[in-house]
């Protein structure tokens, strides 16, 4: 199971073992603030790492985030 949130500290706290880092609390899975062009590719973006997370064997809590910056992965992604 993949979470993603806007808050991803909460769902970490809760033990989930996959998050992704979602925009803001009232439109995680995009931003109404982009051109449409922007927000589809932010909305792929968000998508296309919530399902790289489900491939991905972890060892507990792991936040991914869709910035495509890998570095920013913490927990125990292999």
């Amino acid at each position: 199971m993949v979470v993603v949130s806007a808050i991803p500290i909460v769902p970490i706290g809760a033990g989930a073992n996959r998050v992704v880092a979602g925009v803001r609390v009232e439109h995680v899975c995009g931003d109404p603030g982009l051109s449409d062009a922007a927000d589809k590719e932010l909305r792929r973006r968000i998508v296309t790492t919530a399902l790289r997370a489900l491939q991905t064997p972890v060892d507990g809590p792991t936040l991914f985030d869709p910035s495509g910056d890998r570095s920013k992965e913490s927990g125990n992604a292999a």
